[in-house]
C-alpha cells in the first residue's frame, strides 16, 4: 500500500477549483488517522459553494501509527 505523498496531493489540488472549500473527515480527539485516498468527492454545500472532500483510505489508532515521544 503506497501512502499519498505531499507532491501527489499538491498535484491533485492544483486541478481543483481554487475558490472551492476542502472538507476533510476529522476527529477532534485524534482517535484515528489515515492516509488520504486518491478519490476526492466533488459536490456543493447548502450555501451553493463547491466543496471537495478528501477521504481516508484506512484508519488506524494513534498507537498503531505514531512512535511515542522520547
Amino acid at each position: 500500500m503506497n501512502n499519498m505523498k505531499v507532491k501527489q496531493l499538491i498535484a491533485i489540488l492544483k486541478k481543483l477549483n481554487p475558490e472551492a472549500i476542502i472538507d476533510i473527515a476529522s476527529d477532534e480527539e485524534g482517535n484515528s488517522f489515515g492516509d488520504i485516498s486518491r478519490d476526492i468527492g466533488d459536490g456543493f454545500l447548502v450555501t451553493g459553494e463547491r466543496a471537495y472532500s478528501l477521504y481516508p483510505k484506512n484508519s488506524q489508532s494513534p498507537e498503531e501509527r505514531y512512535q511515542e515521544e522520547k
